[in-house]
């Protein structure tokens, strides 16, 4: 790539300082002004030169960076090894088994059986590869995930050092990881496209740039083919293509016409869309949008994202606010790329607010989670003086460590009940035995049920009858009395057979 096109990449993301390119950032002061930066060549042809130290590290920062992320994703997240299955885990499982990658992919009936608002083939994709690999034995199905979470870890550093020190960027995946959203990916393997997409879209602004940079053919290439597998894990992903005509990686007219094969895709992926689901707006069905409740809704992302409970999520939200408000009154911040990133990380939570609500910090408030990330990587790198940037970093991680380990507490009581229903639903002589899931809309019946064929027909045993699922408004019963089976109800970490009293207690007759 030419001079002059170098001179672009020192545009501002968000707001960047005016540092070489190929300025090496020093460990203890990473804020060093651009008129001491060194340049790698020069420094290289000095063999005696004391920073040929900092030059090999940098040549290792890569394999350095992965080593930390991968190592840093299985500390702050590596329980989920001994996880059993969650949620919508057996109605993916059953699905993945029964129809093939060529079905969901491309056949509307199939992908509609699958779900008739959402376009999440790699879902379905993540189950498949997993039960090939690994059959029902979980603990590879989360490394898998976990494996997935890093490498997006990873990558997301990696965008942020194109723009920013080793610190900051450092800093912003590390609150990436530790956020209340990525514990939620990452605790649930029905995640899994989401954690696919992340890292599929990361890899892509990294492909882009680096073409830009860079002007070769392959890194354009690599960034649309990322692009195209990153749409087909989640639709939060399609947006990507309006951000980064905004990314300052070269001259405008340069981006803008680097942009045009991810528009092409996009329109491709509409009219894929409307083929498989017959509609081009996704969402839920259930409920009624109400623009005063979704701006109330909106009103509390702060304080599912950070918290409002506890002295570590008071002082991290008043830390966040100063670092914010201090960026505003110098200046800098790009608004035109913050408004852009807050519409697309805004526009898909709409829907969600009349159905199921946004009331937790999940994976719907992954992709805000990620823009809050790299905004308080670009405030913090803003900060001059280094010996307070170390308190700051400290204070940010111990805050957040323990907004994380909060928020673990909080799910707890409800993994636990996932896992009682599994393991019993999993293990259970459907001949004698059945359980007992409370109120249910067939829901819990479904996916327990799921579960259980799935390890029946891999087992190759019969998976007939199903297994029997009773509700607390009877259905299920007459079939569990006519069959004699015992049913069990889950009591906090244990499963306990149910009496004639405690049955007549607990399910109303059916109707």
């Amino acid at each position: 790539m030419h001079n002059s096109s170098q001179q672009h990449c020192r545009d501002r993301w968000l707001a960047l300082p005016d540092w070489s390119l190929h300025g090496i950032y020093s460990l203890t002061h990473p804020h060093i002004h651009s008129s001491l930066a060194m340049d790698i060549q020069k420094v290289a042809s000095t063999p005696r030169n004391p920073s040929t130290r900092i030059i090999n590290w940098v040549k290792n920062e890569t394999i350095l960076a992965i080593l930390l992320f991968f190592a840093l994703t299985f500390v702050i997240h590596g329980d989920s090894m001994s996880a059993s299955w969650r949620w919508d885990d057996g109605a993916h499982l059953k699905f993945a088994i029964t129809h093939s990658p060529s079905q969901y992919f491309f056949i509307p009936e199939i992908a509609r059986i699958n779900s008739h608002a959402n376009l999440t083939p790699w879902n379905a994709l993540f189950y498949d590869v997993n039960l090939s690999l690994f059959g029902m034995d979980t603990r590879w199905h989360y490394a898998h995930l976990l494996l997935i979470v890093a490498l997006g870890a990873f990558l997301f550093y990696a965008v942020l050092r194109q723009w920013l020190p080793v610190l900051p960027a450092l800093m912003g995946a590390l609150t990436l990881l530790l956020g209340k959203p990525t514990y939620h990916i990452a605790a649930g393997l029905m995640h899994g496209h989401y954690a696919t997409g992340f890292a599929l879209s990361m890899l892509a602004i990294l492909g882009w740039v680096h073409y830009l940079r860079e002007g070769k053919k392959y890194w354009i290439a690599l960034s649309v083919a990322s692009y195209v597998l990153a749409i087909t894990c989640k639709e939060v992903y399609v947006p990507l293509v309006m951000l980064l005509p905004f990314l300052p990686a070269g001259p405008i007219k340069q981006r803008i016409q680097a942009t045009v094969p991810f528009v092409l895709v996009g329109i491709a992926y509409v009219g894929w869309r409307y083929l498989m689901l017959g509609a081009l707006i996704g969402g839920y069905t259930q409920g009624h949008f109400d623009l005063a409740q979704a701006l109330h809704q909106f009103s509390r992302i702060p304080k599912l994202l950070i918290g409002h409970e506890g002295v570590a999520d008071t002082f991290l939200a008043l830390l966040f606010s100063f670092l914010l408000i201090k960026s505003i009154f110098n200046r800098n911040l790009n608004w035109l790329l913050i408004t852009t990133v807050t519409f697309i990380s805004a526009t898909p939570l709409f829907p969600l607010t009349a159905f199921p609500g946004i009331n937790n910090a999940d994976r719907y408030l992954f992709v805000p989670w990620i823009a809050i990330s790299a905004l308080l990587a670009n405030c913090i790198n803003h900060q001059k003086n280094s010996a307070a940037n170390y308190f700051l970093y400290t204070i940010i991680t111990t805050s957040l460590i323990t907004i994380h380990l909060g928020e673990r507490k909080a799910l707890n009581q409800d993994l636990t009940y996932w896992k009682v229903l599994y393991q019993f639903s999993l293990t259970a002589d459907k001949s004698k035995q059945a359980i007992f899931v409370g109120l249910d809309d067939d829901y819990k019946k479904n996916v327990l049920i799921g579960a259980r064929y799935t390890l029946d027909k891999i087992q190759s045993k019969s998976i007939t009858p199903p297994l029997t699922v009773v509700n607390s408004f009877g259905k299920g019963l007459k079939e569990a009395t006519a069959l004699g089976l015992i049913i069990f109800e889950p009591h906090g970490s244990q499963i306990e057979p149910m009496s004639i009293e405690r049955i007549s207690e607990a399910i109303r007759p059916a109707q």
